[in-house]
């Protein structure tokens, strides 16, 4: 294991950094997107019963398995018929495609900004592009709390989990691992946000979809919780002693297996209170309470405007 091998993770969080996503249009995530709405219009098809679930396994297979397995091949290919920097290159570029830190990122602050102005509407805009609650029902507090609920749950889908998987790839089965790794995640995770829905539509297709986006990120959520401990020592003004005993506290006061391990510990980490009822559409979820007391929505546009993951 050479330097060239453990600088592969950073070096993908620093493209990222510094050049954010690629345009919808060309990113290649978008074209999972299409790919899943055309094998889910041949496949989803006839009543929910027990073969909807099956057409959905097969549906998922035929989009996480060939996007996995042409990363993992075009990595191969170029530490092949190459050289290993090539494959280097090639698997770090796939690996940032595929996080999402800078976006996740500049997404919040477009909460945040209109949070701080008393910009209501135009924060309800914003956090409309984050999560799938009815945006016309918050007032500013659950505007906020739906922003750093987020955040805090898409730090592992959109990070932790890619990069965990990314590592193991690349531990086990050198560039070409990492790069078929990563897509495997992220492609699961793309499907689950598609498919996972447990509404009349999706309640059998999208079974095998949300189910595999959980067995990927069990692992990453839990070693969330540490993570987030550690980032906090070095950030000022975060509470980082609550963050392991208040994480493990509260880590299954959600009904999701993984979301609560990041949320309660940015709850903690910032002290404010997040969960609560939320409305999806005219349906309202009443969701665990997580952590600590609840705090104005300029306060938490202030934090997260000072401490963005």
């Amino acid at each position: 294991m050479n330097l060239a091998f453990l600088a592969l993770l950073p070096a993908a969080l620093l493209i990222d950094r510094l050049f954010g996503e690629l345009p919808s249009r060309v990113h290649p995530v978008c074209m999972m997107g299409a790919l899943a709405s055309r094998i889910e219009a041949l496949f989803r098809r006839g009543s929910n019963n027990a073969l909807m679930s099956l057409s959905g396994t097969l549906a998922c297979l035929l989009v996480v398995l060939p996007c996995a397995a042409l990363a993992g091949g075009l990595a191969w290919a170029a530490q092949v018929y190459a050289d290993p920097r090539a494959a280097w290159f090639v698997s770090a570029i796939i690996i940032w495609i595929c996080v999402a830190p800078r976006s996740l990122d500049e997404h919040a602050l477009r909460v945040a900004v209109p949070l701080a102005k008393g910009d209501l509407e135009g924060a309800r805009k914003a956090v409309s592009m984050m999560v799938g609650r009815n945006p016309d029902r918050l007032d500013a507090h659950g505007v906020a709390r739906a922003c750093v609920e987020s955040v805090g749950e898409n730090l592992t889908d959109g990070v932790l989990s890619t990069l965990f998987w990314a590592g193991i790839g690349l531990f086990f089965f050198g560039y070409p691992g990492a790069a078929c790794l990563a897509v495997l995640h992220r492609s699961a995770n793309v499907l689950d946000a598609l498919w996972g829905k447990k509404n009349e539509k999706y309640i059998r297709f999208g079974t095998f979809a949300a189910r595999l986006d959980d067995a990927l990120n069990f692992v990453p959520a839990r070693l969330s919780l540490p993570c987030i401990a550690f980032a906090s020592r070095i950030i000022p003004n975060l509470r980082h002693n609550d963050i392991l005993p208040v994480g493990w506290k509260y880590r299954t006061a959600h009904e999701s297996p993984n979301s609560a391990w990041s949320e309660a510990a940015f709850a903690a980490a910032l002290g404010l209170k997040l969960g609560g009822p939320a409305v999806y559409g005219d349906l309202c979820v009443d969701h665990p309470w997580l952590a600590h007391r609840a705090g104005s929505p300029a306060h938490v546009a202030f934090r997260y405007r000072l401490h963005a993951v």
